[in-house]
């Protein structure tokens, strides 16, 4: 048996399972899209609990061994993060609307970094590029062009289009690799 087939099998028995993943997160993108409040209270929240265990982690980081000025920054990060995890939680829509700009930020980083992914390597070099370009869109567009009071629309919009088109991608990869199985 060559490595070939030894991924071949490997892949073949979890495509049905990447290929479930990836049509829940279609179903799930075109659910965010058609239900923004939804979305916004949803993103808001998990923004409010991660911004809580970063500065509980923060915290915690800053009584463990180290320097002082790494504890200093570690307390006043904690803090800063416990504050915005309150203000998050107590209000998860003002929290949504605020981390439209960071998810605008956010997408273009990660576009950049799937561009270059997808003109180094030669497998799913189209999708990766195709996925690189759409996150660089849509993090242009949130980052500078978004009016202020379309954040919720434009937030489940942004996370409704991304799980659609990863959902894509994973279905598509699932069927690669079923093909793999068969080989």
């Amino acid at each position: 048996m060559n490595a070939n087939q030894s991924i071949g099998g490997a892949a073949g028995r979890s495509w049905g399972w990447m290929l479930v993943y990836g049509i829940l997160l279609i179903v799930v993108g075109f659910f965010a899209m058609f239900h923004p409040l939804v979305t916004g209270l949803a993103m808001g929240t998990i923004l409010g609990v991660s911004f809580l265990f970063g500065g509980i982690g923060s915290l915690i980081a800053a009584f463990k061994d180290g320097a002082w000025q790494n504890k200093l920054v570690d307390v006043l990060f904690g803090l800063l993060a416990l504050l915005a995890a309150f203000i998050c939680i107590a209000n998860p829509f003002s929290g949504a609307v605020s981390i439209v700009w960071a998810i605008g930020v956010m997408f273009l980083i990660s576009g950049g970094y799937e561009l270059v992914a997808g003109f180094r390597t030669d497998n799913e070099k189209v999708w990766l590029i195709l996925l690189g370009i759409v996150d660089l869109l849509l993090g242009f567009w949130a980052t500078f062009i978004m009016p202020g009071d379309a954040a919720l629309v434009a937030l489940a919009a942004l996370v409704g289009m991304v799980f659609v088109f990863r959902g894509g991608l994973l279905v598509a990869l699932s069927t690669r690799l079923r093909g793999l199985s068969k080989a």
